[in-house]
């Protein structure tokens, strides 16, 4: 099948959805080809108008009416499982935001018998600066990693300006930002690593006073298999967008300031500090990350389709992410480490 045969249904036409259709376009998909799904007017008439796709607010109804090649997913995670787990039982292409809870996963891996591509999200891996950084470690810039430090913070009541965060998935419990970013930024920071928990202890808490029922503090202390150690803070309390990473290397070392756009490398064999620039990219307005990654993650989603290319990230690995926020607050609740 070409491109240009393929038919797109999007679920969900919030942030990410609208995201997901600008993502599709970019890529050289037509308007004509993607209609999407939501239970809202509004925002089924903001798509309508932006992006010129037709739109339905009855998921089942899209699905026999249009009868999509394809499924992108982007309604909150405790609405995944249904999406997904239709899209698998009918061996329909399908691509899923991240998630915070495997519901559904025993059957999906029942399903996934390589008849059809099940992506999912693994959007920072495709960020020019975490691509930028994985050639440095890969390249031995700093040698052998002993330990790394990462903080990430944005307070949640800017995460979506447009509406009130204690109506949004990001407030609640299950599905609350720290939960969610936690083993999303460990998607990328494994793969910089190459390697996988042994232990992990830590403390997630409420320390604000922002009105929902979700954590607003994660912080984890891991001890990885190839003997690298490992401090990780997520929290949505901070008041301006920070994502900061330190590496320590036999030979040197890694700091990434993300708002400043650059790395710092210094090397011991020169005891000195060497700035790296990479793209800003392009950032829609009310939102804080650039395009760039999300359109490559949507490429690779069609060139899985079309036989181009493996997509490069599987829910056996999410599986594995998901495992270590669910080791943390194991070790929350009982007080000790936990062995993974």
């Amino acid at each position: 099948m070409n491109k240009e045969d393929l038919k797109f249904l999007q679920i969900g036409l919030g942030s990410m959805g609208k995201r997901r259709i600008r993502n599709l376009l970019f890529n050289g998909i037509k308007p004509g080809q993607i209609v999407g799904v939501d239970i809202r007017p509004d925002r089924e008439k903001e798509a309508l108008s932006k992006y010129g796709i037709k739109t339905y607010p009855d998921f089942q109804y899209a699905l026999k009416d249009f009868e999509p090649d394809a499924v992108l997913i982007s309604p909150p995670p405790d609405a995944h499982q249904e999406h997904f787990l239709y899209a698998a039982r009918n061996k329909k292409h399908f691509f899923v935001e991240h998630t915070t809870t495997n519901n559904g996963y025993p059957e999906l891996f029942s399903l996934l018998d390589g008849n059809f591509v099940a992506a999912p999200s693994c959007s920072w891996r495709f960020s020019s600066a975490v691509k930028k950084m994985k050639e440095l470690v890969d390249s031995g810039s700093i040698g052998k990693i002993l330990s790394f430090q990462y903080y990430m913070g944005q307070y949640l009541p800017d995460w979506h300006p447009w509406e009130n965060y204690r109506d949004v998935y990001f407030s609640k419990k299950e599905t609350g930002a720290c939960r969610e970013m936690f083993t999303f930024e460990l998607i990328w920071l494994l793969d910089l690593i190459q390697s996988y928990p042994k232990e992990i202890s830590g403390i997630n808490a409420k320390l604000s006073d922002l009105d929902m029922d979700a954590d607003d503090f994660y912080s984890a202390n891991i001890k990885f298999q190839n003997g690298i150690t490992g401090d990780i803070v997520i929290e949505v309390i901070a008041h301006a967008p920070l994502r900061t990473l330190r590496l320590i290397g036999s030979e040197g070392i890694l700091q990434w300031e993300w708002q400043e756009h650059k790395i710092k490398l210094y090397q011991a064999a020169n005891k000195a500090w060497q700035d790296i620039s990479f793209p800003a990219g392009s950032i829609e307005p009310n939102y804080v990350v650039s395009e760039e990654m999300y359109q490559e993650e949507i490429k690779m989603f069609l060139d899985a389709i079309l036989g181009k290319a493996k997509y490069p990230f599987t829910f056996q690995e999410n599986q594995r992410i998901l495992n270590i926020i669910f080791a943390l607050e194991k070790s929350v609740r009982e007080g000790k480490v936990i062995n993974l």
